[in-house]
């Protein structure tokens, strides 16, 4: 076994193929799971929801020598002060399941509520097992959670990655960008969603059908989550590079 490695997770494919294609890594699947490498760094889509996300990342960390693991992806505003493209690195995370708290291993932004440095956004990142729509803000379930008092952001992966990454004593960070904010995941097109994140092609084709405007918010939701994809990607690649790491 080499040199340990970093590695970068993202619940998609989707997520990390800009990094891939930014570091000029070349894919390599990894426990059966999309992957791509290149010097220093292994970056793999461990699955959306925290129950795909935690039993991807034990697989990871089974195969790799990690020393320090990086999330990433996008995520939903809580905090209204947050934009599309916005970064988040929250000094904590929690599983809302459970109530669990996990604190980022950080080296260089204050554990706070404002900003770093960085122009990033620290706070509390809650992690939930489903998407839901409620009083105009995203976050994700049927019937809305109980949201960590002071949430900057809501995703579905990172409490289960830094819970499996905690077990074996591997430092974690995220650094994920936020892709919606309050009013941008309506009712009928989160009903579009499966559980895995993926549009359900014939309901939306359904839905336009039924509903023209419907198509408005359909593209918004894409051209957001491809800016937040960018500034994601954007983010770790500085992040890579403190840590020594160039394409």
């Amino acid at each position: 076994m080499g040199e340990p490695e970093v590695v970068v997770l993202a619940a998609m494919a989707r997520e990390l193929r800009p990094l891939a294609r930014a570091l000029r890594m070349r894919a390599s699947p990894l426990g059966g799971l999309p992957a791509w490498r290149s010097c220093g760094v292994v970056a793999v889509a461990v699955g959306v929801g925290p129950q795909l996300a935690g039993a991807g990342t034990a697989r990871v960390l089974d195969e790799v020598d990690a020393r320090r693991v990086l999330v990433t992806g996008v995520a939903g505003a809580l905090d209204p002060a947050l934009e599309v493209g916005d970064l988040v690195r929250p000094h904590a995370v929690v599983d809302v399941r459970t109530a669990r708290v996990l604190v980022a291993h950080r080296r260089d932004i204050p554990r706070s509520d404002h900003q770093g440095s960085d122009g990033t956004r620290a706070g509390i990142l809650a992690t939930v097992d489903r998407i839901f729509v409620v009083a105009g803000e995203t976050s994700t379930g049927t019937v809305a959670p109980q949201l960590p008092r002071g949430a900057t952001a809501v995703d579905m992966e990172t409490a289960a990655i830094a819970a499996v990454a905690e077990a074996r004593g591997i430092a974690w960070d995220v650094i994920r960008a936020v892709s919606d904010v309050a009013g941008t995941l309506t009712p009928d097109v989160a009903a579009l969603l499966s559980p895995e994140g993926r549009v359900r092609l014939l309901a939306a084709v359904l839905l336009v059908l039924g509903r023209p405007h419907a198509a408005r918010r359909l593209v918004r939701l894409g051209i957001d989550t491809n800016r937040a994809l960018r500034a994601a990607t954007g983010a770790i690649v500085r992040e890579l590079a403190a840590d020594g790491i160039h394409a």
